[in-house]
C-alpha cells in the first residue's frame, strides 16, 4: 500500500487552507484542493492527509484515463489475477473499509470522474482528498482553493520594514529556504525590499520562490533579482488566456535553466520523456551524451530544486515535478528533440524488458519482472508509440512482458496494450511474422488466465499457425502446448495428448528448452487427467530438471509435482515440494499462483488433522484472491471447498485476519517488525501486535514457527486415520484438470 509521502520541509503560510480541508474532510466525502502549477497544492494534501493513514496515488504518470481504477489499485496492493474486473475488485475491498485515497495531479484524467463516483457510491466508508488546476464537477465535491501566497504590500515594500515585509507568507516561505542554501542569509533592513520586490515578481508562487531560493548558493539576492526580472520579459504565453502567473513560473523554471552548463542543461530537458522516477543509469542511457557526467549533472539539477530525489522502498532515485516537466517539455521541443528522446526513452525501456535477447539463453524472470515494474510508468508511455516504426518495437515490448502482465496482476491492460498493438498488423509487411506470432501468443495467456477461453484458444491457435509459417519450430511448440493447457484448465482434454507429445517431440529437436519445459508440462496435465500417475509424474520432473535454478520453473514445477503427491497420499512429500513453491512464488511475487499453493498447503493440512492450520492457509489464499479478482480453478474447487468446509467444522478459535496473513508471510520472509511496518505503510507497534496475535492464535512462541507453519512444515506429519490416499466428495486421485 503506498502510504502518504513524509515531506522534509515544513508548511509555511498554508494555516488556513490546510484547517479549512481537513473541517470539509469531517463532512464531506470529496474534497479537492484546486489551484495553478507551482501553488503547492500536493504539499497542501500531504500535510491535510499526515496522520489519517492515506493512501497516495500519484496520477501525474498516468496517460489515459482508464488507467485512473489501475493506478488506485496498485497504490493499494491490489492486483488482477482471474476473471474479475478490477473495478470490481476495489469495490469489494473497499466496501466495508474506511480509507482516505490522496490522488494527486489530477487535472488531465478529469473524464474518470464517472468511475471515481462509482467507486465512492459501492464504498460509503473511503473518502477523497484530491489536486487538480480544475474542480473535477462532480455532486458532493467540495473545492478549496489554493491561491499564491500573499505578498508584501506596496507600502512594505517601499518602506522596507524588515518586520512587516517577515510578516508575508510568500517572504517567509521564502527564507526558510534561502536559509537551507545558504545558512548565512538573513532578512535585515539592507535586504528587505529586495526580498520583497523579489517574492512580488514570482507572485508568491511556492515552486518558483524555492527555484529562486535556491540560486543563493552561488548568487548574491540581487542577482538573483535581476535575473528573475529579466527573465519575466523574455518568456511568452504560449496562447491567449493563460495566466500571467504561468509566466512567472515558465520564467522562474528558464532562468534557473539558463544558469546551469551546457551537459546538466541537455540533461534537464530531456528529462522530460521520463512519465514518473528514473535513475541515474536511465538518465544516463536516454538523456545523456558520450562522455556526460550524469551524477554530476543531477547533483547540479538537484542543487537547483529542478529535480527531486526520491528514496522509496523500490529504491531510490529522481523525478520531475510535474509543473517543472512541463517547462522542460517546451525546452525539448525548441530544441527540436522530442521525436529522438521519444525514440530513446522506447529502446531504453525495451532494453529494460530485455529486448532483444539471444533465444538461447533462460531469462531471469523474477529480475525482469521486479525492474520492469519498478518502471511502469515508463514502460506504459512508450507503449503509445507515435510512428509506425515504433510500433514494431512497442510490439516487442509488449509481448515480452508477458511475465509482468501475468505475475504482477496487470491482465487487462495487457491485453489492452496486445490488442491495440496487434491490430491490421496482418495486412503490415513490417512487423516479422515470429513477433506477430509472439504477440497473439502472449495475448491468449492473458486471456486464458481470465477464463476467457474462445479468445485464448483463437489466440493460441493463431500463434501456433504464425510460428509455424516463421520456420520457429521451438517457438510452435511452445504455444501448442499452451493450446493444449487451456483444453486442460477446461476438462475438455479429449483427443490433445497427441498435440501434446507433438509439441514436446518438436520442442527437443529444436533445442529450445523453454518449450520444452512447457510440453513436459502439457503433457504431464494431460496424462494425469487420464490416469497415468506414474507418467505425469516422470515428466513433471523431466520439466524442473531443464530449469531447476529458475525460482518461476521451480515454483511452478514443485507445486504440481506436490499437488500430485497430494492426490496420490504422499503427504510428506506433498507439504516438502509444496512449502518450495509457495516460498519461491512468495519470493518472486507471482499473486496468480501463490493462492494456489497456499490452497494445497490447506488441503495437506486438512488431510494431516491440522484444521486450524488449514483454515489458515485457506484464509490466505482467499484474501489473495479476493485482492486480486480471482478464484480457485475448478481442479482445485473439487478438492478444496469440502476440505475446507470439513476444516472450519473442526477448527476451534479465532482464524487470522488478511493483515495478520500478510504479516506472516513477510515474517516467513525473514522480515523484521520494522521492514513489515515499511512495506505494508503501516506503524512497526502495530506490525508487533499483528505478530503477537499471530503467535496467541497459532499456539507458538517464536517467529521461526510462525515462518514454519507459513511454509506448511508446522503440521502434525502423520495423515488422519484412513485417509492417507483417499479422496473426498468423489473425487479420484487422477482427476481433475490442472492449470499452468
Amino acid at each position: 500500500m503506498s502510504g502518504v509521502p513524509h515531506p522534509l520541509q515544513s508548511l509555511v503560510g498554508r494555516d488556513q487552507e490546510c484547517a479549512r480541508a481537513r473541517t470539509l474532510l469531517e463532512r464531506a466525502r470529496w474534497v479537492t484542493l484546486v489551484g495553478p502549477g507551482g501553488v503547492g497544492k500536493t504539499r497542501l494534501a500531504v500535510e491535510v492527509a499526515l496522520g489519517r493513514g492515506a493512501v497516495f496515488v500519484d496520477l501525474a504518470p498516468v496517460r489515459v484515463v482508464d488507467q485512473v481504477l489501475p493506478a488506485i489499485a496498485r497504490a493499494l496492493g491490489l492486483r488482477e489475477g482471474g476473471p474479475r474486473s478490477l473495478a470490481a475488485t476495489l469495490r469489494a475491498q473497499l466496501a466495508e473499509r474506511s480509507e482516505l485515497l490522496l490522488l494527486d495531479n489530477a487535472e488531465h484524467v478529469l473524464d474518470a470522474a464517472d468511475d471515481v463516483v462509482d467507486l465512492l457510491a459501492h464504498c460509503p466508508d473511503v473518502r477523497l482528498l484530491s489536486t487538480s488546476r480544475a474542480p473535477w464537477r462532480v455532486p458532493g465535491e467540495q473545492v478549496v482553493p489554493v491561491e499564491p501566497l500573499a505578498l508584501p504590500g506596496p507600502h512594505v515594500v517601499d518602506r522596507g520594514d524588515v518586520a512587516a515585509v517577515a510578516a508575508s507568507p510568500s517572504v517567509a516561505l521564502f527564507l526558510e529556504r534561502a536559509v537551507a542554501a545558504d545558512p548565512g542569509m538573513a532578512l535585515e533592513a539592507g535586504n528587505a525590499a529586495t526580498v520583497a520586490r523579489l517574492c512580488t515578481a514570482l507572485d508568491g508562487l511556492p515552486l518558483a520562490l524555492e527555484l529562486a531560493a535556491a540560486q543563493l548558493r552561488v548568487r548574491d539576492l540581487a542577482t538573483v533579482l535581476a535575473g528573475v526580472t529579466a527573465g519575466l520579459g523574455l518568456v511568452t504565453l504560449p496562447r491567449r488566456g493563460v495566466p500571467d502567473r504561468h509566466r512567472t513560473l515558465a520564467a522562474a523554471v528558464r532562468w534557473s535553466v539558463d544558469l546551469l552548463d551546457a551537459p546538466s542543461a541537455q540533461v534537464f530537458r530531456r528529462l522530460a520523456v521520463f512519465a514518473g522516477r528514473f535513475t541515474t543509469d536511465a538518465a544516463a542511457q536516454v538523456c545523456a551524451e558520450p562522455g556526460t557526467d550524469v551524477t554530476a549533472a543531477l547533483a547540479t539539477l538537484v542543487d537547483h530544486s529542478l529535480v527531486t530525489a526520491v528514496r522509496e522502498p523500490s529504491g531510490s532515485g529522481h523525478r520531475l515535478l510535474d509543473t517543472v516537466r512541463e517547462q522542460a517539455w517546451v525546452l525539448l521541443d525548441e530544441h527540436g528533440e522530442v521525436d529522438a528522446l521519444r525514440r530513446r526513452h522506447l529502446a531504453w525501456v525495451a532494453r529494460l524488458a530485455g529486448i532483444p535477447r539471444p533465444p538461447t539463453v533462460p531469462l531471469d524472470v523474477v529480475e525482469l519482472v521486479d525492474r520492469v515494474e519498478a518502471a511502469l510508468d515508463d514502460v506504459r508511455a512508450a507503449l503509445e508509440p507515435r510512428s509506425v516504426e515504433d510500433r514494431v518495437t512497442a510490439l516487442a515490448v509488449a509481448a515480452g512482458l508477458y511475465r509482468v502482465w501475468d505475475m504482477r496482476g496487470y491482465l487487462s491492460e495487457g491485453r489492452r496494450h496486445l490488442e491495440r498493438l496487434l491490430q491490421d498488423t496482418d495486412a503490415d509487411p513490417r512487423p516479422e511474422k515470429a513477433l506477430v506470432a509472439s504477440g497473439w501468443d502472449a495475448l491468449g495467456l492473458l486471456a486464458l488466465w481470465q477464463d476467457d477461453h474462445d479468445t485464448a484458444r483463437r489466440a493460441l491457435a493463431r500463434s501456433a499457425r504464425l510460428f509455424a509459417e516463421a520456420g520457429d519450430d521451438g517457438a510452435w511448440a511452445w504455444s501448442s502446448a499452451s493450446l493444449v493447457m487451456s483444453h486442460c484448465m477446461r476438462g475438455d482434454d479429449e483427443g490433445v495428448e497427441p498435440l501434446a507429445e507433438r509439441a514436446l517431440a518438436v520442442a527437443g529437436r529444436s533445442g529450445d528448452t523453454a518449450a520444452s519445459s512447457r510440453a513436459l508440462c502439457a503433457l504431464a496435465l494431460v496424462r494425469r487427467a487420464r490416469g497415468a500417475r506414474a507418467s505425469s509424474v516422470a515428466l513433471m520432473a523431466e520439466g524442473l530438471a531443464l530449469h531447476p535454478d529458475m525460482p518461476w520453473v521451480r515454483g511452478k514445477f514443485s507445486y504440481f509435482l506436490g499437488w500430485f503427491a497430494l492426490l496420490d497420499g504422499e503427504l510428506d512429500r506433498a507439504g516438502e515440494l509444496l512449502s518450495t513453491a509457495n516460498a519461491e512464488f512468495e519470493r518472486i511475487g507471482d499473486r496468480r499462483s501463490l493462492p494456489d499453493a497456499l490452497d494445497a498447503l490447506g488441503c495437506l493440512a486438512e488431510l494431516r488433522g491440522a484444521a486450524q492450520h488449514a483454515v489458515l492457509a485457506f484464509d490466505a489464499g482467499r484474501a489473495l484472491r479476493e485482492r486480486a479478482g480471482s478464484r480457485r480453478h475448478p481442479y482445485l474447487a473439487e478438492r478444496a471447498d469440502p476440505a475446507e468446509r470439513r476444516a472450519r467444522a473442526v477448527a476451534a478459535g479465532p482464524t487470522a485476519t488478511a493483515r495478520e496473513l500478510e504479516v506472516a508471510r513477510l515474517v516467513a520472509l525473514g522480515h523484521t517488525n520494522r521492514q513489515i511496518g515499511r512495506r505494508l505503510s503501516i506503524r512497526e507497534r502495530t506490525a508487533e501486535r499483528h505478530v503477537e496475535n499471530l503467535r496467541a492464535k497459532l499456539g507458538v512462541g517464536t517467529r521461526a514457527q510462525i515462518a514454519a507453519w507459513v511454509s506448511g512444515t508446522a503440521v502434525p506429519t502423520s495423515p488422519r486415520a484412513g485417509e492417507a490416499g483417499t479422496t473426498h466428495g468423489g473425487t479420484s486421485p487422477a482427476s481433475g484438470a490442472l492449470s499452468p
